[in-house]
């Protein structure tokens, strides 16, 4: 077995780290564990998950509603 794959089992499984079961690290892909360390590390560098091309396609094709910043009372609902 490789030192890097040990070494990301250990991190993956650690009670201090991740704290994942065993089973859980094996049935992961790669791109979940990744994601899983930037969070760790609050290293969050990746694209956002919406383009600005597609928040512009959903305004064109819905409208445009007031964002929910601006309105101090806003409330969550379901918590």
């Amino acid at each position: 077995m490789s030192d890097h794959l040990k070494t990301a089992f250990r991190v993956a499984t650690s009670p201090k780290l991740l704290g994942w079961s065993p089973e859980v690290f094996w049935r992961s892909t790669a791109v979940e564990f990744e994601m899983a360390l930037e969070g760790l590390s609050g290293k969050l560098g990746g694209a956002p998950f919406v383009s600005r091309e597609e928040v512009r396609r959903a305004a064109a094709a819905y409208g445009v509603r007031p964002s929910l910043k601006a309105n101090p009372k806003h409330q969550i609902k379901g918590q």
